[in-house]
């Protein structure tokens, strides 16, 4: 499935794909959310969920950009030279 797709589904299949399909890359807490970083084929869904209530209260879908990279700078990569 391609982001188009997706984003073309109603909420409640988007869902279902995301639960399906999606594999959890991270996670993050900030405050009272928890902000979690989904992987579907080729594009990415940021859900935040409310940490006392666990109701998500937002959801986004893309492929790139500074929602991606705040998730990436996260992380060093270090290559071995031999």
């Amino acid at each position: 499935m391609k982001l188009y797709d997706y984003k073309k589904l109603n909420e409640e299949e988007q869902y279902k794909v995301l639960w399906n399909n999606g594999i959890l890359i991270d996670a993050c807490l900030e405050g009272h959310v928890r902000k979690l970083l989904y992987a579907i084929n080729n594009f990415y869904v940021e859900l935040w969920c409310h940490t006392f209530t666990n109701k998500i209260i937002w959801k986004l879908s893309f492929k790139q950009g500074p929602l991606l990279e705040k998730y990436l700078t996260k992380y060093t990569l270090e290559i071995n030279k031999t």
